[in-house]
């Protein structure tokens, strides 16, 4: 078989059928579903329980085991060339699953790759992941390398390499650390073309708990595993440069942000965990989108963060600008979505 589609289920009756629905209707027909229901207390079983096509498997956990232990269940069970993930509650395009087959196909050296995303809310509207592999790690810095409800690994490169999850992984950010072990490893690739259609709301899992703790793991391991400094000082820079935010920042942060953004270039430079150009676009996407969010911090924010922008864009100061004009601010919030 080639391809074993995984999807744990917690508790997402609502949207559950339109996404099996979505998988069935691939072009690509060589593959299982399986099916992870992870002690769901909603309709979500008996929903899977209701499809008679063979093709699919369901997996009843008896006990609730979080997003990475139900994802690492369905690892377990898969017997296809290629594991693909989806996310229950999104929408997958009718050649997902055979554009990314191809891809890996045709790329021996990759292990892992990906898609980018349109949000199902608003159409048009995407989430771009990088392209390369070198793009892949420049960016891990920040944000996840893969989105995983695009994601495609190669099953004997987790298997040869023992990469699995960890059932006591946050229930936030297991994906970035699973991909963590994957850039250890081998190569990632994103396509830039949006495969999957992404729901997102207050059904997500990330949205039902605080995900700083999460979040703090994540780039604590993030910045270990690039070999850069790690301690708690390095954190409480590295959170709002990510797009997280556990406080309001004040117009004498801007400066302490831009400084430790060129410390972290200078040390991922001297760590190669890139090509410099990578690294360097990187550190700019960085601080390009941490001003987006000055309006939500107030004017002193904004003026502070525009008089250090050194590399300024027409969109962008308009944006600022206008904020200050307005007397426009927002509400801080703990996490951004990128």
């Amino acid at each position: 078989m080639r391809l074993s589609v995984v999807i744990p289920v917690f508790n997402k009756a609502p949207w559950l059928r339109e996404c099996i629905d979505s998988v069935l209707a691939q072009s690509f027909q060589d593959f299982e579903l399986i099916a992870v229901d992870d002690r769901s207390t909603d309709d979500s079983l008996a929903i899977l329980r209701s499809y008679s096509d063979p093709r699919i498997r369901i997996i009843a956990l008896d006990r609730n085991l979080g997003p990475a232990g139900a994802a690492q269940r369905g690892h377990d069970a898969a017997v296809g060339e290629y594991i693909a993930r989806a996310d229950a509650d999104d929408v997958l395009h009718p050649e997902r699953l055979q554009q990314q087959v191809r891809f890996m196909d045709m790329n021996a050296e990759v292990g892992a790759s990906g898609t980018w995303m349109e949000l199902l809310h608003e159409p048009g509207v995407l989430r771009r992941s990088p392209q390369h592999d070198q793009q892949c790690r420049a960016e891990s810095l920040f944000r996840i390398p893969i989105f995983q409800p695009t994601a495609i690994y190669r099953r004997s490169t987790l298997l040869e390499n023992g990469i699995r999850y960890d059932d006591e992984w946050p229930r936030y950010g297991e994906d970035w650390l699973f991909q963590l072990r994957l850039l250890a490893v081998t190569h990632v690739e994103n396509l830039t073309v949006p495969l999957v259609r992404y729901r997102l709301g207050a059904q997500n899992v990330s949205a039902a708990r605080d995900p700083l703790p999460g979040l703090r793991r994540v780039f604590r391991a993030v910045l270990k595993f690039h070999g850069l400094p790690h301690g708690d000082e390095e954190l409480r820079w590295h959170l709002p440069v990510a797009g997280a935010f556990p406080e309001p920042l004040r117009a004498g942060d801007i400066g302490t942000l831009k400084h430790y953004l060129r410390a972290l270039e200078v040390q991922a430079k001297e760590q190669r965990i890139s090509t410099s150009e990578a690294i360097e676009s990187a550190v700019q996407r960085a601080w390009n989108d941490l001003g987006y969010q000055m309006p939500r911090f107030g004017t002193a924010a904004v003026m502070a963060y525009l008089l250090r922008d050194h590399q300024p864009t027409l969109a962008k100061w308009r944006y600022l600008l206008s904020s200050v004009l307005k007397g426009k601010r927002y509400e801080p919030r703990t996490e951004r979505i990128r």
